[in-house]
């Protein structure tokens, strides 16, 4: 595949890329700033918000995988937002005014679980975050994020995954209706389940949920 890495420095990115090349694909990695990636991929050196940044990157490039997300100062909720409070809602305009031209596209980008239809299977701490801090700015905007992605021609998975962990690549991943407190997933695991996604195009647009099994299964 010829894939285009949104987010390409952050945990589930970094893990995208590396996979990615792993497997054999043509990667270019869409960044701002300095970035240190395997020779083999391509980087254009960009913020995904400059004008016509994404729309030039994602030309010949029919497969859009996405780890952006929100960050903050501090891993601490109430931290201040270092990225724009829209991020996601504004990358997905972009992106979809540009596949207007391109055609089809192919794209599996990073939600999270709890966001949209999923907010009712939160437990109370995480209501309590969502309602309170910066975190509650992120999952509204990833919610608007889908609404756009999900809305267009595109062929789209905005894939929700549990709490993340850096934990090793183990293949046991399962769609989940629910989550529990302690469920959690490595971004490793989330990275290989959405080059798999990717790899499988022509599916009705998606938000499924994903999580580690417990019971050892594959």
């Amino acid at each position: 595949m010829r894939v285009l890495v949104l987010g390409a420095t952050g945990g589930v990115g970094r893990e995208l890329v590396t996979q990615a090349v792993e497997r054999g694909h043509e990667v270019t990695a869409l960044v701002r700033g300095e970035a240190s990636l395997p020779p083999a991929v391509r980087v254009i050196r960009a913020g995904v918000l400059a004008p016509g940044a994404l729309a030039d990157a994602v030309r010949e490039r029919p497969t859009v995988l996405s780890a952006l997300g929100q960050r903050r100062a501090h891993p601490f909720p109430w931290s201040p937002l270092r990225s724009p409070p829209d991020l996601g809602a504004r990358w997905a305009r972009l992106l979809v005014d540009a596949a207007r031209d391109l055609g089809r596209l192919r794209v599996v980008a990073v939600s999270a679980a709890g966001v949209g239809d999923s907010a009712p299977q939160m437990n109370v701490v995480m209501r309590g975050l969502v309602a309170t801090s910066t975190i509650g700015v992120a999952y509204r905007d990833l919610a608007e994020m889908e609404r756009i992605l999900l809305g267009a021609d595109l062929d789209v998975t905005c894939v929700r995954p549990v709490t993340l962990t850096n934990g090793p690549r183990t293949g046991r991943v399962q769609e989940v209706d629910a989550f529990g407190l302690t469920a959690s997933i490595s971004r490793a695991d989330v990275a290989a389940w959405m080059l798999d996604a990717a790899a499988h195009p022509g599916r009705e647009p998606r938000t499924p949920q994903i999580a580690t099994r417990t019971d050892g299964g594959t």
